[in-house]
């Protein structure tokens, strides 16, 4: 199967061509992440001259949903729905949290995927392993102040370091082991290692996540999952500022 993975979630994105798990192209972005309007189509067509083919040989499109840049997430979403429409082709929307614990072969019984989410804020991913499955999700209830309750929004969240600590510190009061997930150039992230529990295994990820996308995507085509809509819609995790502070 031909994929075309692309990550317009972070100027750290970028456009990859796999045949199943073999890379056939691969062109990291070199600019923002507000200039993806422009910058996707030209990394694509890039990426199709690399591997010689055109893009309605393409079988399946895999797009990064968020959590990231918010005019990043939509171009690639818009993009994604409508080369999907165009040609006749599946689409699978993946999160880049979920990406994250794809790419290493992780051994632990949790996996916590975190991203810097500016504001001195981050954003938090749950993974849990049943018996000897693959890392899911898994959503158990976070508590914040005064017992109020926040559910997940498909297993993330967004919280300062110290709500975050509070959390890692419950799920590993079992004596599970877990690693934490973070990207090479998120300095903010790594630097969490200091006031996290000692206890926790952390993996630096390097380059862009275009062939863990793509493995995810392809994994659930084969699997027969079904696609669904909130595949294809943002996952932001946290509102857009708009939204916030719009006043009737």
């Amino acid at each position: 199967m031909l994929i075309l993975a692309f990550d317009t979630t972070s100027e750290k994105g970028g456009v990859g061509i796999f045949k199943n798990t073999e890379c056939l192209a691969a062109v990291p972005n070199q600019g923002p992440a507000n200039l993806y309007s422009i910058t996707l189509f030209e990394m694509v067509q890039q990426a199709l001259a690399q591997a010689r083919l055109e893009l309605r040989e393409i079988g399946l499109y895999a797009v990064a949903n968020g959590p990231g840049s918010f005019t990043g997430i939509r171009v690639g979403l818009a993009a994604a729905r409508a080369w999907g429409k165009a040609f006749e082709r599946p689409v699978r929307g993946v999160s880049v949290l979920a990406a994250l614990v794809n790419k290493p072969r992780l051994t632990s019984d949790w996996a916590f995927p975190i991203l810097d989410a500016r504001r001195g804020e981050f954003f938090l991913g749950c993974f849990r392993r049943a018996g000897s499955a693959d890392l899911r999700p898994s959503g158990p209830r976070l508590f914040g102040p005064a017992g109020h309750c926040y559910e997940a929004a498909d297993t993330g969240w967004v919280l300062r370091p110290e709500a975050l600590r509070s959390f890692l510190e419950e799920q590993l009061a079992s004596g599970a082991s877990a690693t934490c997930l973070v990207r090479a150039h998120d300095q903010a992230s790594q630097a969490l290692g200091e006031r996290l529990p000692p206890s926790l295994g952390w993996e630096r990820i390097e380059g862009t996540l275009t062939d863990s996308i793509a493995s995810v995507a392809q994994k659930e085509e084969q699997a027969g999952s079904p696609r669904s809509d909130s595949q294809l819609d943002a996952y932001y995790i946290r509102r857009p500022d708009a939204e916030v502070n719009w006043k009737d």
